[in-house]
């Protein structure tokens, strides 16, 4: 396994992410903010623009309104004019006219039509403004009338200020001037216009916003207001925006102005347009809520996203944090842990190596006493040299083991490959066993394939891998048992080597213990006295075949007996005579 420790010089992860998140945090905020002030500028241009559009839309409209309006009064002064040059002035035919004209005239709510005295002659009404001059048989006494007899103007007068049941019902009074034959002054004829046919159809094109209009009339001397549906600070900026106060300076093309300084805090866009042939100003008012109601949605998408992005840093952020402390933690607890299996390795390794100089000469003493080298032993000191001598190569056993681990543990262990016969392996080992097994009255059979292929590894390995299943299969194998050893070629190729018994086995969740170091399922006391194992034997063949590029299998059922095998790739077949084995 290799292990990579971090070096701690180095910026760690978590600083990193909060330092990155940080700058990204920072560009968002930056993207937005630009995006935020240039979108105001841009919702500012389309402002106007939208307001111009429709300041030019609504002065079509007027303008066709009135012009349609003043048709009908061009018409009436006409027909007085032909009336009187031909000497057919008939009073019915001209209410017919005007009954005509006003029917047909949709913004044209009623016509009268006053003599040079100022009586009125005749008058035509709409339904719903039969009360307009109701009784009176003159105009004398309105504005309207000495305007057209003293000035003598011939274009048509705009009148909304001096009647109050004009102004109360929101209508609008134009008028002309009728000249006789001879030039005089022949009276005045008068259309009354219901502003509400302006007012509905600028409602119907600004439906669900807070716009306002206003029309304003300069009669030469004064401007005065048509339609007012603004505040009186507006009124105000509206006639700084014409010029002058209280005069409408001719605007022919739709101009806008945006007002930020005003009492409220409302943000404005005042937008005016003059029509000339009628001395008609146009204003309109558009307001912030309405300009800005997409720029103000778009604000608060890219603030929901910088929140849910700033939140989303600060989480990993935070994880980050704690898998980094997490990652240091462990990582000097494998480092201490390293260094410990290593000490303990190398301290084991030492140990054995200084044990078995004194553990081999107890060894050859015992075995010497035992043959009667120093002399002939009586029944019972033989009996207790035997078992001096057992004792003493179990324990040699126990620390070759030991060494070996320790050796493989620390990576100190090399690989002396080269070409092995397996079948020659086997017999060695049956023979090492053969007089344990013959005592023990189990019978070891060997099942190979003639003309085994050679494999390519550490003969000795090999072998000392055998010789531990085999010697596992011994000890825990009763009288009467079996042990079969085989070795063949696999299906993917590679070489198979298993030694099963019929032994005692184990459960299936013991397995995993069997093959841990020191795990021992069964600690039996062998009927000779001696401990029946170290717990090492299983896990060291399993670290040799890792170290042959191969893997360890252990089956087992308690009861039945356990089979162990050994897998070999099949890289380290050497290519021979494997078409006879039918690979």
């Amino acid at each position: 396994m290799k292990v990579i420790f971090y070096d701690h010089k180095k910026l760690p992860i978590s600083k990193l992410l909060i330092v990155l998140s940080g700058i990204i945090i920072l560009l968002n905020c930056t993207i937005i903010t630009y995006r935020a002030i240039s979108g105001h500028q841009k919702a500012v241009e389309i402002g106007k623009a939208d307001s111009e559009r429709l300041t030019n839309i609504l002065s079509d409209h007027v303008e066709l309104t009135f012009l349609a309006a003043d048709l009908t009064l061009r018409r009436a002064v006409e027909r007085q004019y032909f009336n009187a040059l031909f000497g057919n002035n008939l009073t019915e035919d001209t209410y017919n006219n005007f009954m005509l004209w006003v029917d047909e005239t949709p913004q044209i709510s009623a016509m009268l039509l006053a003599d040079e005295n100022g009586n009125i002659k005749l008058i035509y009404r709409k339904k719903g403004y039969e009360t307009w001059f109701e009784g009176k048989e003159s105009i004398v006494d309105k504005e309207i009338f000495y305007i057209h007899k003293d000035i003598g103007d011939q274009d048509v007068y705009f009148d909304v200020s001096k009647d109050k049941w004009i102004s109360d019902h929101g209508l609008v009074m134009m008028s002309r001037r009728i000249t006789k034959i001879n030039g005089a002054f022949g009276g005045v004829v008068l259309a009354l216009v219901d502003n509400k046919y302006l007012t509905g159809f600028f409602n119907s094109v600004t439906t669900g916003k807070a716009e306002k209009m206003a029309l304003f009339y300069e009669n030469g001397q004064e401007s005065r207001l048509l339609i007012n549906m603004l505040d009186s600070s507006e009124e105000g900026f509206t006639a700084k925006m014409l010029g002058q106060q209280g005069a409408a300076a001719p605007v022919q093309k739709a101009v806008s102005m945006v007002d930020r300084d005003n009492p409220d805090g409302l943000f404005r866009i005042y937008t005016v347009k003059s029509i000339p042939n009628l001395h008609i100003a146009i204003t309109t008012v558009a307001y912030g809520g309405d300009i800005f109601a997409g720029w103000r949605q778009a604000r608060t998408h890219d603030i929901i996203f910088l929140l849910i992005f700033s939140a989303f840093a600060g989480v990993i952020c935070y994880f980050a944090s704690a898998m980094s402390g997490q990652m240091q933690r462990v990582e000097k607890s494998e480092k201490a842990a390293i260094t410990a299996s290593q000490a303990k390795s190398e301290f084991l390794a030492n140990m054995s190596h200084e044990l078995r100089t004194p553990l081999n000469a107890i060894i050859g003493f015992s075995e010497m006493m035992q043959g009667g080298y120093f002399g002939p032993l009586n029944e019972k000191q033989a009996d207790r040299i035997h078992d001096v001598t057992l004792c003493g190569h179990h324990l040699l056993d126990l620390i070759n083991d030991i060494l070996e681990f320790s050796r493989a543990e620390a990576g100190r262990m090399l690989l002396k490959e080269g070409q092995v016969d397996i079948s020659q392996v086997v017999a060695e080992v049956l023979r090492i066993f053969a007089e344990k097994a013959k005592a023990e009255e189990i019978k070891i059979t060997v099942n190979t394939p003639k003309n085994l292929p050679k494999i390519r590894a550490d003969e000795r390995k090999i072998k000392q891998i055998l010789l531990n299943l085999v010697s596992n299969s011994l000890k825990f194998t009763g009288k009467g048992g079996s042990i079969n050893i085989s070795g063949f070629i696999g299906n993917e190729g590679g070489f198979v080597m298993a030694v099963a018994d019929t032994g005692i086995g184990m459960a299936e969740a013991d397995i995993p213990k069997a093959l841990s170091v020191f795990g021992q399922v069964h600690n039996q006391i062998h009927k000779e006295g001696t401990h029946e194992g170290t717990g090492l034997g299983l896990p060291l063949c399993k670290m040799l075949a890792e170290l042959h590029g191969g893997s360890l299998k252990l089956e087992s059922l308690e009861g039945v007996g356990t089979k162990v095998s050994i897998f070999l790739p099949k890289e380290r077949v050497i290519p021979g005579n494997q078409e006879e084995l039918g690979i």
